[in-house]
């Protein structure tokens, strides 16, 4: 007489969460992940609707005495700088900026370039993997921020007279002398966007390569490409998200730093670096500390948040954290 499985005993397996829910389950208990999540979320919905959000022209300059360096009040709430112009708006609009830079980094150096080759180099391995991290290697040993400065001075010259062509031959206008300064510095920190994250999914891959699912797909003869796609991305992905948070402060402040020091942004767009260089010096802290604060206090707390929410994602993707 054969021995019928309780429901329990039959719904067990059924019952069991998927990792994907794990995942998710996890990161919702980590009260401190939900709070950089919080902020995150504010700071970049600010970005994208900084038309609405804003409460002024972020470049429109009151040029009165009383108007100049102004306390925060109703009409500017977080004050107004050395040229009158609203500061809440202008931190708003910076956001954008920040947002703008970070996402085009993102897809074109970590997406792109970092995690298409570091799944080309992780599979095929020998001179391809080779050659991919040597160039990696010598870019990671030259000082990040030296290089993106040389890069970005030497270019600068020769593509403002490129911008100063497309603004008064093509449809894009005055914009153009905002956006080529804009891929200037997109340009100079594209050869270092890729290294972390293409290391990070060439280990991953080292050991995703031997499961029996990738064998089985390799017999029967399946591409290459469908393969890393189908089989082996999957499997690289939630690494690969860690690794992301964890260097987006850093691909954010590589921004902020080239503003800050004059080879950024063009110095009508609203940019953090822009902001803090403005509020500068000791004078101006002490006599109108909202200059700083206003400017400074966000910018802690976006690559705090980033920080925190990276140190929670590495907590659940670690193997023990899914142990029963």
């Amino acid at each position: 007489m054969t021995s019928m499985a309780t429901p329990l005993e039959a719904g067990d397996f059924a019952g069991r969460p998927t990792p994907r829910f794990r995942f998710l389950r996890e990161l919702v208990h980590k009260k401190i992940a939900m709070i950089a999540i919080f902020f995150l979320a504010i700071f970049y919905l600010a970005g994208i609707f900084a038309p609405w959000v804003s409460t002024d022209d972020p470049n429109y300059q009151r040029l009165t005495i009383e108007d100049r360096l102004a306390a925060p009040s109703g009409d500017h709430w977080f004050g107004t700088d050395g040229a009158g112009r609203d500061l809440f708006s202008r931190v708003v609009y910076s956001a954008r900026t920040t947002l703008l830079f970070t996402l085009v980094v993102i897809l074109t150096g970590s997406l792109f370039l970092g995690l298409g080759l570091g799944l080309l180099a992780g599979y095929r391995g020998g001179w391809i993997d080779a050659g991919i991290m040597r160039v990696g290697e010598v870019l990671s040993g030259v000082p990040t921020l030296l290089l993106m400065l040389a890069i970005s001075a030497a270019f600068r010259t020769r593509l403002n007279d490129v911008a100063f062509w497309l603004q008064e031959n093509t449809f894009l206008g005055d914009d153009a002398r905002a956006i080529v300064p804009f891929l200037i510095i997109v340009g100079a920190a594209l050869p270092f966007a890729w290294i972390g994250s293409a290391r990070i999914v060439r280990s991953q891959v080292f050991a995703i390569r031997e499961q029996e699912y990738v064998l089985a797909a390799e017999t029967i003869g399946v591409s290459t490409a469908r393969l890393l796609l189908r089989h082996v991305f999957p499997g690289v992905l939630p690494i690969f998200l860690v690794g992301v948070s964890a260097g987006m402060a850093g691909i954010a402040g590589s921004e902020i730093a080239l503003s800050y020091l004059g080879l950024g942004v063009d110095p009508s767009t609203p940019s953090f670096g822009t902001l803090l260089q403005n509020a500068g010096g000791v004078r101006t802290f002490q006599e109108f500390p909202h200059m700083l604060l206003v400017s400074g206090v966000p910018l802690i707390l976006f690559f705090f948040s980033w920080n925190l929410l990276g140190d929670a994602l590495v907590d659940i993707v670690e193997p023990r954290t899914y142990r029963r």
